[in-house]
């Protein structure tokens, strides 16, 4: 048996490796291998991508894991990283920059690399140094993602009499084959100048990048301590000294002020955008930003295939998102005051929705707010969803009210779940009640208790509203998964 398992075609055995536990499986822990073929295409497709936590482990003990994995590490190409202040709180954080470099360097095939980094960890001096250089040097390192923190917050600091710590360092070097740029910032203080040079620095070094995501969430931007907001330009000012432009494909920010000027300072490097995501752009003049960045990409007839974006009431938005056809995903969460207009539901659902109908394969309504947005049943406007055939996923938030789950009136999700029946391709419909606390459109993660003596009534609509789906999908045995669930996180950041 085993002679002839090593004899089958490679296509073939892909694909039963396909079937083989991932993770901690005891099978997978004593799996044997019986010839070097299989070594090699086993370890390829098994290994291709781990993660590693630091998390209630002895820096000694992972040494010893290293020496151990020297093998399997040569088939990571995917490989995750934690090294955060929730990893490794209970002991020195010392090592482990050092080990990151160990990883790193025997990690030769990797082309993605995804690392979670305590800024403010007591490292020792050049560590941090030892392991961006070994980033650099990595040949086929095509993706990196960052995910930066800090033991101590800003506030937490002030509370012990002393000043916000912001000399942070993070020592990025250029990576010449880099395609794609994520940095989330899990601070309540903005990132120091040196961070910003140094992101600056590798943009203006990476000619072949493709993907640049930007991302400060949770609110820490509306944070005391935080000190003024980061703009657009900060990042990519730098990049007016290429000689050659850049061919971003991709291009994602959160709390970050992104306006038009810029955006039209920059165009170059824009020309193939397909995918743009602004949301939370923090700036008083957000709904004129978002429409001149619009303005830009009408004029210079910029077609996106993929667009997310939380602030929708300037006329450029609709004008842009109804002038042409092609874009395959779409999200509008209405995050502002004017967002909350029946003229602008009418321009979606009349303008917007038919000029895509043909091509869009996921689509998202609405958030977490209590709007107009989250009562749309209409059948005229949902006879516009009902013609996008191509959606896969689809999702709105619901708005029930107290009295409506009180009495069992379900009339508000209904008709979408009419509409569900008639997408033929649809895999997944998520409809999600809005809170009935009170929130604000500043700040979109603050959820006010109700008053003393006061009853939550939220608790009652979640489970109305998720009863009126469970029934209604075995009424009709619907065949897509719909998730009417309420889950926190999802409230949380508005996802």
């Amino acid at each position: 048996m085993g002679s002839s398992f090593n004899e089958l075609p490679r296509e073939i055995l892909e694909r039963i490796l396909g079937y083989l536990p991932r993770g901690r499986d005891s099978k997978f822990c004593d799996l044997r291998l019986i010839s070097k073929r299989l070594d090699i295409i086993v370890g390829a497709i098994i290994f291709a991508k781990i993660s590693y936590s630091a998390f209630g482990r002895d820096p000694r003990d992972t040494e010893d894991d290293l020496v151990r994995m020297t093998t399997v590490l040569q088939n990571v190409k995917n490989l995750c990283f934690m090294t955060t202040k929730s990893q490794v709180f209970l002991g020195d954080p010392a090592p482990w920059p050092g080990i990151v470099d160990a990883f790193t360097q025997n990690t030769v095939n990797l082309t993605n690399l995804e690392w979670f980094h305590t800024l403010d960890g007591d490292y020792g001096p050049k560590s941090i140094e030892k392991v961006t250089h070994s980033l650099s040097s990595l040949p086929n390192l095509r993706e990196l993602s960052l995910r930066l923190d800090s033991f101590a917050s800003a506030e937490l600091q002030v509370m012990q009499g002393k000043q916000p710590d912001i000399s942070f360092e993070l020592h990025l070097e250029p990576i010449s084959n880099l395609r794609s740029l994520a940095i989330e910032w899990n601070m309540d203080r903005r990132p120091p100048p040196n961070i910003l040079a140094q992101i600056s620095g590798v943009l203006t070094r990476s000619p072949g990048l493709e993907e640049l995501k930007i991302v400060i969430p949770h609110a820490y931007h509306l944070g005391e301590h935080y000190g003024p907001q980061v703009t657009f330009g900060e990042i990519f000012d730098a990049t007016s000294s290429l000689p050659t432009s850049m061919k971003l494909i991709s291009l994602e920010t959160r709390a970050v002020v992104v306006d038009g000027s810029t955006f039209r300072r920059h165009l170059r490097h824009f020309r193939h955008l397909s995918a743009l995501r602004i949301r939370h752009d923090p700036s008083p003049s957000a709904g004129q930003n978002i429409g001149e960045v619009f303005q830009v990409l009408a004029s210079e007839r910029i077609e996106l295939r993929n667009v997310h974006i939380d602030v929708i009431h300037h006329p450029n938005v609709f004008d842009y998102l109804s002038s042409y056809s092609g874009i395959q995903e779409l999200s509008l969460k209405p995050g502002h005051p004017l967002d909350d207009s029946s003229a602008l539901i009418r321009r979606c659902f009349e303008l917007v929705l038919p000029a895509q109908s043909s091509s869009l394969t996921s689509l998202r309504i609405g958030g977490n707010l209590r709007t107009q947005w989250s009562r749309v049943n209409t059948e005229e406007y949902l006879a516009a969803v009902a013609e996008c055939k191509l959606l896969k996923y689809l999702c709105c938030w619901i708005w029930v009210t107290y009295a409506e789950a009180e009495s069992r009136n379900s009339a508000v999700v209904d008709p979408w779940l009419e509409v569900v029946l008639r997408l033929p391709n649809l895999q997944r419909f998520n409809c999600p009640p809005v809170v009935l606390k009170k929130r604000s459109f500043a700040r979109y993660e603050v959820i006010e208790e109700p008053p003393p003596g006061e009853r939550d009534p939220d608790p009652d609509v979640r489970y109305f509203l998720e009863k009126a789906v469970f029934d209604f999908k075995w009424g009709k045995q619907m065949q897509c998964r719909v998730d009417a669930r309420y889950r926190e996180k999802s409230c949380v950041l508005l996802v």
